[in-house]
């Protein structure tokens, strides 16, 4: 057996960013889904590469019996990372994972986030995420302002806006709360993607974005802790590379 079973993240989530992201790049821009495993995981994954979104990847991973957060367990983790080809729009990142592990048990962490590739923060983004995100913590009486759990300047090398969220919560098959997040920041991030696209770049910052990614690239690297759980059971790097990595990575 080569999956979790896990209810979340939704076996939808692929289909859903597969959409997402044709309707931002153009369909034309999708490319063909690959599918890989072996005895312990499985994987999906799919790129788009277009004219607004310089490359947009996701994948949907499985492990089993691995090693998790240094204890023997299971976890079902999708991930997906935007890199605008204008360096003025805001990239995307979103991560998903319920992980069950001798341990600690079962549990799920959530990250929304935007980042700004150009490190120069944009309030009007800012406001459209933390706006579509706030009345959901709302209806499911959870403290908006407790949401940023991770530790600051650590998530994606420190580039990561830090206006969305980083939380972590106890597993629930029958709660919505990650499927609404999903779903409003994917919204918000869809707006954010047209308010900014008209935005006229300068060389700097080209500049800013391309070492931006540099430093990305080096991130996921060594300290993205999902891909530290992909290889260290068995998952192989291009597996990873292919989807998540900055468009300086091309195959």
């Amino acid at each position: 057996m080569n999956k979790t079973g896990f209810q979340y993240p939704c076996d939808s989530y692929p289909d859903l960013l597969a959409e997402f992201y044709a309707d931002i790049n153009g369909r034309e821009a999708t490319e063909a889904p690959s599918e890989k495993q072996a005895e312990n995981w499985w994987c999906r994954s799919q790129t788009s590469r277009g004219a607004v979104l310089d490359k947009a990847g996701y994948a949907m991973l499985h492990i089993v019996d691995g090693k998790i957060y240094n204890s023997p367990g299971s976890i079902k983790l999708f991930e997906t990372l935007a890199y605008p080809v204008n360096p003025r729009v805001p990239g995307l990142i979103f991560l998903m994972n319920l992980n069950q592990t001798e341990a600690a048990g079962k549990s799920v962490v959530f990250c929304i986030d935007v980042f700004f590739q150009n490190n120069k923060p944009n309030p009007a983004a800012i406001e459209i995420l933390t706006t579509a995100l706030k009345p959901v913590y709302e209806r499911h009486e959870r403290d908006f302002d407790d949401r940023y759990k991770g530790e600051s300047g650590r998530i994606l090398a420190g580039l990561v806006s830090e206006c969305g969220v980083m939380d972590f919560f106890a597993a629930s098959d029958s709660d919505s709360f990650p499927d609404e997040l999903l779903h409003a920041g994917l919204a918000a991030y869809r707006d954010i993607v047209t308010l900014t696209s008209d935005d006229v770049p300068t060389d700097d910052d080209h500049v800013a974005m391309n070492q931006h990614r540099q430093r990305l690239l080096e991130w996921l690297t060594v300290d993205d802790i999902g891909i530290q759980f992909a290889k260290e059971s068995g998952v192989p790097m291009s597996v990873i590379e292919a989807y998540g990595y900055p468009p300086l990575v091309r195959y």
